[in-house]
Protein backbone atom coordinates (compact mmCIF):
# COMPACT_ATOMS: atom_id res chain seq x y z
CA UNK A 1 0.00 0.00 0.00
CA UNK A 2 1.15 3.33 -0.60
CA UNK A 3 0.36 6.18 1.60
CA UNK A 4 0.82 9.91 -0.17
CA UNK A 5 1.05 12.58 2.29
CA UNK A 6 1.93 16.12 1.42
CA UNK A 7 0.89 19.93 1.84
CA UNK A 8 -1.80 21.54 0.28
CA UNK A 9 -1.39 21.78 -3.69
CA UNK A 10 1.47 19.27 -3.86
CA UNK A 11 -0.32 17.35 -6.07
CA UNK A 12 -1.40 14.17 -4.11
CA UNK A 13 -4.50 13.61 -5.77
CA UNK A 14 -2.98 14.26 -9.40
CA UNK A 15 -0.34 11.32 -8.53
CA UNK A 16 -2.97 9.17 -7.08
CA UNK A 17 -4.98 9.68 -10.51
CA UNK A 18 -1.31 9.40 -12.76
CA UNK A 19 -0.70 6.00 -10.82
CA UNK A 20 -4.47 4.72 -11.04
CA UNK A 21 -3.81 5.60 -14.62
CA UNK A 22 -0.96 2.90 -14.61
CA UNK A 23 -2.96 0.11 -12.69
CA UNK A 24 -2.95 1.35 -9.15
CA UNK A 25 -6.46 0.88 -7.34
CA UNK A 26 -7.59 3.67 -4.82
CA UNK A 27 -8.32 2.35 -1.50
CA UNK A 28 -11.82 2.09 -0.05
CA UNK A 29 -12.41 4.69 1.97
CA UNK A 30 -15.29 4.98 4.64
CA UNK A 31 -17.33 7.81 6.20
CA UNK A 32 -20.06 9.12 8.22
CA UNK A 33 -20.57 12.27 6.25
CA UNK A 34 -23.42 12.81 3.76
CA UNK A 35 -22.84 12.27 0.07
CA UNK A 36 -22.25 15.58 -1.76
CA UNK A 37 -24.82 16.54 -4.85
CA UNK A 38 -24.01 13.69 -7.46
CA UNK A 39 -21.71 11.79 -4.93
CA UNK A 40 -22.82 7.96 -4.06
CA UNK A 41 -21.22 5.14 -2.80
CA UNK A 42 -18.62 3.89 -5.16
CA UNK A 43 -15.74 1.48 -5.12
CA UNK A 44 -13.41 4.45 -3.71
CA UNK A 45 -15.89 5.90 -1.51
CA UNK A 46 -18.58 3.77 1.06
CA UNK A 47 -21.00 6.19 2.79
CA UNK A 48 -22.06 3.91 6.18
CA UNK A 49 -24.11 5.02 9.30
CA UNK A 50 -21.56 6.20 12.31
CA UNK A 51 -23.00 2.81 14.10
CA UNK A 52 -21.84 1.02 10.89
CA UNK A 53 -18.34 2.51 11.32
CA UNK A 54 -17.76 1.50 14.91
CA UNK A 55 -19.00 -1.86 14.09
CA UNK A 56 -16.08 -2.31 11.42
CA UNK A 57 -13.61 -0.83 13.05
CA UNK A 58 -14.87 -3.57 16.14
CA UNK A 59 -14.55 -5.88 13.35
CA UNK A 60 -10.84 -5.64 12.47
CA UNK A 61 -12.56 -4.19 8.90
CA UNK A 62 -10.62 -0.51 9.36
CA UNK A 63 -7.04 0.36 8.84
CA UNK A 64 -7.59 3.98 10.43
CA UNK A 65 -10.18 6.06 12.45
CA UNK A 66 -10.14 9.75 11.96
CA UNK A 67 -12.95 12.78 12.68
CA UNK A 68 -13.36 15.68 11.20
CA UNK A 69 -16.32 18.06 11.42
CA UNK A 70 -17.70 15.18 13.60
CA UNK A 71 -18.01 12.72 11.02
CA UNK A 72 -16.12 9.91 11.01
CA UNK A 73 -13.48 8.30 7.96
CA UNK A 74 -11.58 5.09 7.59
CA UNK A 75 -9.72 3.05 5.04
CA UNK A 76 -10.73 -0.33 4.91
CA UNK A 77 -8.39 -3.52 5.95
CA UNK A 78 -9.63 -4.68 2.36
CA UNK A 79 -7.44 -2.00 0.52
CA UNK A 80 -4.40 -3.24 2.31
CA UNK A 81 -2.77 -4.67 -0.92
CA UNK A 82 0.63 -3.73 -2.70
CA UNK A 83 -0.86 -2.21 -5.69
CA UNK A 84 -3.33 0.30 -3.45
CA UNK A 85 -2.70 3.85 -3.06
CA UNK A 86 -4.08 6.35 -0.71
CA UNK A 87 -3.54 9.61 0.49
CA UNK A 88 -3.85 10.51 4.06
CA UNK A 89 -3.09 13.20 6.77
CA UNK A 90 0.67 13.04 8.60
CA UNK A 91 -1.11 12.70 11.55
CA UNK A 92 -2.68 8.97 10.15
CA UNK A 93 -0.40 7.04 9.08
CA UNK A 94 1.52 6.02 12.08
CA UNK A 95 -1.79 4.61 13.45
CA UNK A 96 -2.45 2.99 10.19
CA UNK A 97 0.88 1.08 10.18
CA UNK A 98 -0.09 0.28 13.93
CA UNK A 99 -3.77 -1.09 13.25
CA UNK A 100 -1.75 -2.94 10.29
CA UNK A 101 0.39 -5.02 12.84
CA UNK A 102 -2.18 -5.01 15.76
CA UNK A 103 -4.62 -7.11 12.76
CA UNK A 104 -1.56 -8.61 12.11
CA UNK A 105 -1.83 -8.05 8.73
CA UNK A 106 1.89 -7.62 8.30
CA UNK A 107 2.14 -9.11 4.76
CA UNK A 108 1.56 -6.16 2.70
CA UNK A 109 4.52 -3.37 2.71
CA UNK A 110 2.81 -0.05 3.38
CA UNK A 111 5.13 2.70 2.35
CA UNK A 112 4.89 6.75 2.71
CA UNK A 113 5.61 8.91 0.45
CA UNK A 114 5.99 12.71 1.33
CA UNK A 115 5.39 14.63 -1.57
CA UNK A 116 6.29 17.81 -1.71
CA UNK A 117 7.02 21.33 -3.65
CA UNK A 118 8.13 24.86 -3.19
CA UNK A 119 5.65 27.27 -1.32
CA UNK A 120 5.25 29.65 -4.32
CA UNK A 121 4.51 26.31 -6.70
CA UNK A 122 1.82 25.56 -4.04
CA UNK A 123 -0.02 29.00 -4.36
CA UNK A 124 -0.51 28.99 -7.68
CA UNK A 125 -1.47 25.44 -7.76
CA UNK A 126 -4.21 26.37 -4.95
CA UNK A 127 -5.09 29.80 -6.74
CA UNK A 128 -5.23 27.75 -10.58
CA UNK A 129 -7.86 25.54 -8.80
CA UNK A 130 -9.91 28.29 -7.62
CA UNK A 131 -8.99 28.38 -3.76
CA UNK A 132 -9.24 32.31 -2.50
CA UNK A 133 -6.56 34.42 -0.73
CA UNK A 134 -8.13 33.40 2.53
CA UNK A 135 -8.17 29.55 2.44
CA UNK A 136 -4.26 29.39 0.39
CA UNK A 137 -3.36 31.47 3.84
CA UNK A 138 -5.35 29.00 6.28
CA UNK A 139 -3.60 26.04 4.53
CA UNK A 140 0.03 27.47 4.34
CA UNK A 141 -0.41 28.49 8.09
CA UNK A 142 -2.04 24.97 8.89
CA UNK A 143 0.14 22.95 6.57
CA UNK A 144 3.66 24.61 7.98
CA UNK A 145 2.57 23.06 11.67
CA UNK A 146 1.31 19.70 10.67
CA UNK A 147 3.78 19.19 8.21
CA UNK A 148 7.08 19.79 10.17
CA UNK A 149 7.84 16.11 10.84
CA UNK A 150 6.54 15.21 7.70
CA UNK A 151 10.14 13.60 6.41
CA UNK A 152 10.57 12.00 9.21
CA UNK A 153 7.43 10.08 9.45
CA UNK A 154 7.63 9.41 5.54
CA UNK A 155 9.84 6.18 4.29
CA UNK A 156 10.50 8.31 0.89
CA UNK A 157 10.30 11.57 -0.16
CA UNK A 158 9.49 13.04 -3.67
CA UNK A 159 9.75 16.25 -4.97
CA UNK A 160 6.64 16.79 -7.36
CA UNK A 161 8.21 19.16 -9.96
CA UNK A 162 7.17 17.78 -13.27
CA UNK A 163 4.19 14.97 -12.61
CA UNK A 164 5.45 12.28 -14.74
CA UNK A 165 8.66 11.86 -13.42
CA UNK A 166 7.44 12.01 -10.04
CA UNK A 167 4.64 9.40 -10.59
CA UNK A 168 8.04 7.52 -12.44
CA UNK A 169 9.96 7.52 -9.37
CA UNK A 170 7.18 6.61 -7.01
CA UNK A 171 6.64 3.61 -9.69
CA UNK A 172 10.17 2.81 -9.18
CA UNK A 173 10.05 3.03 -5.21
CA UNK A 174 7.44 0.92 -5.21
CA UNK A 175 9.46 -2.04 -7.20
CA UNK A 176 12.44 -1.36 -5.31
Amino acid sequence: MIILIGESGSGKTTILNKLVEKGFEKAINHTTRKPRDNEESTNEYKFISKDEFNKMWENGELLQRAEFNNEYYGISTNSLKDNVVCISIVDSVKDIKNRAKELNMQNVNIITIYVYVNEQERINRMKQRGDTEESIATRLKIDKEKFKKAKEIADFTVENIDIDKTVDEIIEITKS
